[in-house]
């Protein structure tokens, strides 16, 4: 059987505690180092929008303390927060901009030196592949370009912690698979959060799962150990002491 995560021998980067948000999220609690990205598993009106919401800041909480490398974040002013890229499961783009204006736009939302923001948008550009469309209005994006497009204005910052919402959701199969590899790209550098009701997202991104349900975590799982998990069907199921019985079962 495969150990636990001991999350006290890591550094934790992002720790959410107690987060309660009626009716939506009650007695919300994850810890995430950089380096582990973790996944926010449940259906529809589950609650995950809410949790990502509530972490980035959007919506005030009842209760509860977030904290950023040990550092509670009190407002939505707070200093902290600029450590934090959410990337909503709507992009948020202005359709009659240009996918370069997009960054230069967000360039200056986030502060970033003047000095520094050509360098910063034209290796978001290469880096997400964006080059060749650069001058291209949002309106007339294809829905993995303006997902990469609403990626990389999330990161141009570099925040320490990123926040996926559904982040390929009405994606075709082969948008989805391409922006997965992305997504895999970015994980190893900062702390990830990312919420679906897609288990390939999960599967294919994720080190831990939190299952979600009525705003409340009911299950957390290690995915390193689906690996050692079999599905079996039978005719004749034998019963459960007696395969318990065997060597490696549990």
């Amino acid at each position: 059987p495969a150990q636990p995560l001991n999350l006290r021998s890591m550094s934790v980067l992002l720790e959410a505690t107690s987060l309660q948000l009626a009716p939506r999220l009650h007695d919300f609690s994850v810890s995430i180092a950089r380096g582990q990205p973790v996944g926010l598993l449940g259906i529809n009106g589950a609650g995950k929008s809410t949790a990502l919401a509530a972490i980035a800041g959007v919506l005030a909480l009842q209760q509860g303390n977030i904290r950023i490398d040990g550092e509670l974040l009190t407002n939505r002013g707070c200093a902290a927060r600029q450590r934090i890229g959410w990337l909503p499961q709507q992009p948020p783009l202005y359709p009659e901009q240009s996918v370069h204006e997009h960054l230069v736009f967000h360039a200056r939302l986030r502060d970033l030196p003047a000095s520094a923001r050509k360098i910063t948008i034209d290796n978001a550009l290469q880096r997400f592949d964006l080059g060749h469309l650069q001058r291209r209005l949002a309106a007339r994006l294809s829905g993995g370009e303006q997902q990469r497009l609403a990626l990389a204005c999330c990161l141009l910052h570099a925040p320490d912690v990123l926040l996926l919402d559904e982040p390929t959701a009405g994606l075709d199969p082969w948008q989805a698979e391409q922006f997965r590899e992305l997504l895999a790209s970015l994980t190893g550098e900062r702390a990830v959060l990312l919420a679906s009701h897609i288990l390939a997202d999960i599967e294919t991104l994720c080190d831990r799962v939190l299952l979600l349900h009525h705003g409340r975590i009911v299950s957390t799982e290690d995915l390193h150990a689906r690996t050692a998990q079999v599905l079996s069907t039978f005719t004749h199921p034998p019963a459960d002491d007696d395969l318990l019985q065997l060597d490696g079962i549990t």
